[in-house]
């Protein structure tokens, strides 16, 4: 099982999709949190931190294998936390900033 971190509900049907395509086997667990987005915009990334560490344990707790954040507002905290927790915390900001350096843009 994979947990998803979003900060939007828009964002789960676009993940349902990517996994339908090629891995229709994969067990998606997502938490969205809105509250999270609006409080590291207000009061800095940092403010969340507890938070978010709180879904990470959850999700392994629960069974996840890892966690896929896929706010960049709060990736590095989210980053951050799969580090001390020993988990491993995808940023699917990382993959995009990648791809876009590789194409020169």
């Amino acid at each position: 099982m994979l947990t998803l971190l979003h900060t939007s509900p828009v964002h789960v049907p676009v993940f349902d999709a990517l996994r339908d395509m090629d891995h229709p086997g994969l067990v998606l667990r997502h938490v969205v949190d809105e509250s999270l987005l609006t409080r590291a915009r207000a009061e800095g990334s940092e403010s969340v931190a507890a938070d978010v560490e709180a879904v990470v344990a959850a999700a392994v707790a629960e069974g996840s294998a890892a966690v896929l954040c896929t706010c960049s507002t709060i990736g590095e905290v989210a980053e951050k936390t799969g580090a001390a927790l020993g988990v491993p915390v995808l940023r699917v900001d990382r993959p995009m900033a990648a791809a876009a350096a590789a194409a020169g843009r």
